[in-house]
């Protein structure tokens, strides 16, 4: 693959990895608020679906920007993955960190649904 290119797509796809951070974390911020502060009396299966859609959907975006950015770190060249910027890419636990992430967001997901029912 062309270098060029393809420091183009690692820049967009941590650009789309910050995007779903920002989207998930604001979804999740927002519910949390109207679970505590709000009267969902009534409106719990609304509730719980904004949770189980903005969680999950988040968590599993994550997992496949952590997969995609990984394919494209293995596009790198010889020349390329020589260099410190190569070899410290590499370095990048991107199989753990993509499930840590992904986690992350499931776990608050299954949080805020146990305080709906609670």
């Amino acid at each position: 693959m062309d270098q060029n290119i393809r420091a183009k797509l690692q820049v967009s796809t941590f650009y789309y990895f910050l995007i779903i951070i920002v989207l998930t974390t604001l979804s999740q911020l927002t519910t949390m608020a109207t679970i505590i502060f709000g009267d969902i009396s009534g409106k719990e299966l609304m509730i719980a679906a904004t949770v189980f859609v903005s969680g999950f959907m988040g968590a599993f975006g994550i997992v496949r920007i952590f997969t995609n950015l990984k394919l494209i770190m293995n596009e790198m060249d010889e020349v390329t993955a020589s260099t410190n910027f190569g070899k410290e890419m590499q370095a990048i636990p991107l199989s753990i960190l993509k499930f840590v992430f992904g986690g992350l967001f499931a776990a608050v997901a299954v949080i805020q649904l146990i305080t709906i029912y609670s």
